[in-house]
């Protein structure tokens, strides 16, 4: 297994360098207007023709879809730390005073104002980034001549139809039925609009899959034609080590920020495993472990080398993430991951005993750089209790002065993974058919965790036995167990009392928005 190297040197640093990135994580103006974009009426139409009469107005239009997503009401915190983890009851229950979202999503209680409240506002996030994306799409039709290039174009326009299937996904993990025997039958909008007033269609649970598989297929056609990331490794495409990328455009930098072909394909993985494919699954995932760039591998499991770094969400191993320059100005309030500062009530944390009994139990934590790096293992609160809490999120940027700290922080730490490598590795062993592979993957996936195995798994149910632990020990606060849990229709979790249904399961559609269902 290859690790990632340690000695990075930056040699595109200044100016252009960051472009990419900072157009991302700067589009204050451009989301003012957003409303007025997405309900659009005679006088914003002048304003939308200019924005899409030149290459950097799609950029910006594409820009502002990602900082869409890393808001907090979507993927910058609900969709990963908080809300999403909260139904899969990941953090320690408070009481319904301190933090009564928390308290009513974990017992799945959806009539009560506060979850109503917070469905809502994801539910309405995810839905504005789909109408972004729809109208950089309906533009790309109108207007897409005025990129000149046909790489840009097929990239900005693959990109969005990946923001669009990205979200639906997400929608139909959230609202939709249960994707392994379902009695009850849920419709769902996949919407083509570009104004988030305008009303759309309701599909049943295959015609749904069947438009979002199109709009996936169709992405990884386009960058398949045209995306970096099958020139470059996603190293050189940082800008590092001694043969960095050196692209005429720096908007092709900094792909993992982005969804990128090779993103498209892990996020097929990830639809077909939760739509019971799994011999598809397992195809698409496997391209991308053995994706190579003249003999290199396009990514690598990053878990040995990040975390010595301080670099908590292991963004070497990310296929996809999202670059959030305000992310450290709330998570520590949020999560806490401050080493140095005590737990306080209003945080998401796990009790010393949810860590140590439950979360590693009978897990070797001598060397694991999960156990002992990722998580602040003794922290306390004002009482003097542990109280654990996770430092995926968390950097001390006044001791990060220098140039090349700058960097690694910009690069490496504004970082929220949506998609990473490690579940490339767990989607395979839960598919394959080999049990020989299946020992080979646990052990280079444990090695990049400082755990050597020695010993191998004696059957694929044993392996698929260890799947839903692994899932929750390794994607906390990335907003993945639930949908876990929920795809192999499990009728407990683990933290809670109460029996799982589809009711519990099928979290309801917004009172506001028109509902088939009901």
């Amino acid at each position: 297994m290859r690790i990632m190297r340690t000695n990075q040197s930056y040699k595109k640093l200044p100016a252009k360098a960051f472009y990419c990135l900072l157009i991302l994580a700067s589009c204050s103006l451009f989301l003012s207007s957003c409303s007025d974009w997405l309900d659009v009426k005679s006088d914003t139409v002048a304003r939308e023709k200019n924005l899409f009469e030149n290459y950097d107005g799609f950029k910006e239009a594409l820009a502002g879809c990602y900082t869409t997503m890393a808001s907090r009401d979507a993927y910058g915190e609900k969709l990963t730390m908080t809300d999403i983890e909260d139904l899969a009851c990941l953090w320690a229950e408070v009481g319904s005073t301190n933090l009564p979202t928390q308290y009513y999503l974990m017992h799945h209680q959806y009539d009560n104002s506060y979850s109503i409240s917070a469905i809502k506002s994801i539910y309405s996030t995810l839905y504005t980034t789909i109408a972004q994306a729809n109208f950089i799409l309906n533009h790309m039709e109108e207007d897409g001549q005025n990129i000149t290039s046909k790489d840009a174009r097929n990239v900005i326009q693959g990109e969005a139809l990946a923001i669009r299937a990205f979200c639906h996904f997400d929608v139909l993990r959230l609202f939709g039925q249960m994707p392994k025997d379902p009695s009850r039958q849920v419709s769902l909008p996949y919407s083509y609009k570009s104004s988030i007033h305008e009303q759309a269609s309701y599909y049943n649970y295959n015609d749904f899959l069947s438009r979002l598989e199109s709009d996936l297929n169709e992405a990884e056609s386009l960058l398949q034609q045209s995306d970096p990331v099958l020139k470059y490794t996603f190293y050189q495409l940082n800008g590092s080590g001694s043969d960095p990328a050196d692209l005429d455009d720096d908007f092709m930098m900094y792909r993992r920020y982005r969804l990128n072909y090779w993103a498209v394909k892990a996020l097929k993985a990830r639809f077909y495993l939760y739509t019971g494919q799994n011999s598809k699954a397992y195809a698409e995932a496997k391209s991308v472990l053995n994706a190579k760039i003249n003999g290199e591998p396009v990514i690598s499991l990053s878990g040995i080398h990040d975390l010595d770094n301080e670099y908590f969400a292991l963004p070497n191993e990310c296929l996809f993430a999202l670059h959030n320059v305000s992310l450290v100005n709330y998570s520590v309030s949020v999560l806490g991951g401050n080493p140095t500062a005590q737990t306080g009530e209003s945080m998401h944390y796990i009790t010393q005993a949810m860590f140590e009994r439950q979360l590693f139990a009978n897990q070797y934590t001598a060397s694991n750089n999960r156990y002992l790096t990722l998580w602040n293992r003794n922290a306390v609160n004002m009482q003097g209790i542990v109280r654990p809490n996770i430092r995926k999120y968390y950097y001390d940027a006044r001791s990060e002065t220098s140039t090349s700290a700058a960097v690694g922080i910009t690069l490496y730490k504004q970082c929220m993974p949506l998609i990473r490598l490690s579940e490339i590795y767990l989607i395979l062993m839960e598919t394959t058919t080999d049990l020989a592979e299946a020992n080979t993957l646990y052990k280079d996936y444990m090695a990049s965790h400082n755990v050597n195995i020695t010993t191998d798994f004696e059957s694929l149910d044993e392996v698929r036995s260890l799947i839903v632990d692994e899932y929750r020990r390794e994607f906390y606060a990335e907003g993945v167990m639930f949908y876990t849990y929920k795809r192999n229709g499990m009728s407990t979790m683990l933290w809670n009392a109460d029996e799982m249904t589809e009711d519990e399961y099928i979290v309801p559609l917004p009172d506001t928005e028109y509902d088939p269902n009901a």
